[in-house]
């Protein structure tokens, strides 16, 4: 199975590290990078920063790990390209005409578009319950302080000063998506699954008494009331991403492949 490689930052180069350490018949065919020249001891047969040629290749898919604006430029041009896509920033998702642009395309060409759990557990249940009458989720995404660095609530608000539970936003995902564009990646994902971008409630918080992201889902609906929490670990050099992320979408490219899969 081939695969190409939209970014290559932290997530992505976990999954690229996993995958070249073990048998497998998975492979990376191409990568596109801003910069080539700081990737050389990759080979230039593997990395490129021209765009033209990384997508000349014929891939089974696409893994996008470089953020929001490189998914608005290249998913579109990928699937066309007749590759299936995952996508990791389900942010850029909440542009409506985006995303049923995307929706086309993968049909148009038979192309899968694939949003792995990436930095959320219990999406299984959630999508299941989605089948029936689901009647409220809320989500809460707890962070340090530090993670809200370089984000409008920078401008808002003393981040070193507040020492916890500082209420960055509370409304919809759709429009906490518009303020903090480059963390709700996880919060989009699970309006996607359930009731829709415009019904799931989200409360963002900075909280300088923690080193972690704290994420909290909680749906309710015929089938009964179910409360998810995860506290992760964030990587060193990004803290706005969670360690656990790159882990998902390993398991998420392994399935793909797998004989035997456990959750999908």
């Amino acid at each position: 199975m081939n695969i190409g490689l939209l970014g290559f930052g932290a997530i992505s180069l976990k999954v690229y590290q996993h995958f070249s350490k073990i048998d497998t018949d998975i492979k990376f065919k191409k990568i596109l990078v801003r910069d080539a020249k700081k990737y050389l001891n990759l080979g230039n047969d593997l990395i490129t920063d021209v765009p033209d040629i990384f997508l000349k290749e014929k891939f089974d898919y696409v893994l996008e790990g470089a953020g929001h604006q490189a998914l608005f430029t290249y998913g579109p041009k990928i699937l066309k390209n007749k590759s299936n896509l995952l996508i990791t920033s389900t942010g850029a998702l909440t542009d409506d005409v985006f995303f049923q642009n995307l929706i086309s395309l993968s049909k148009k060409y038979n192309k899968k578009i694939i949003i792995p759990s990436a930095g959320i557990g219990a999406l299984d249940i959630l999508t299941a319950s989605s089948y029936g009458k689901l009647n409220e989720v809320n989500i809460t995404v707890r962070k340090n302080a530090e993670a809200w660095f370089g984000t409008i609530a920078e401008n808002k608000f003393d981040l070193k000063t507040y020492n916890d539970n500082l209420i960055l936003f509370s409304g919809t995902v759709r429009e906490g998506a518009k303020l903090y564009p480059q963390n709700v990646n996880i919060s989009a994902t699970v309006a996607l699954s359930g009731l829709g971008l415009d019904k799931t409630n989200l409360r963002i918080i900075s909280d300088s008494s923690i080193k972690t992201h704290i994420i909290s889902v909680n749906a309710k609906g015929d089938f009964g009331e179910f409360n998810f929490e995860e506290n992760v670990i964030p990587y060193e050099e990004n803290q706005k991403t969670g360690k656990i992320v790159s882990l998902a979408i390993i398991k998420s490219i392994t399935n793909l492949s797998s004989n035997f899969v456990i959750g999908t």
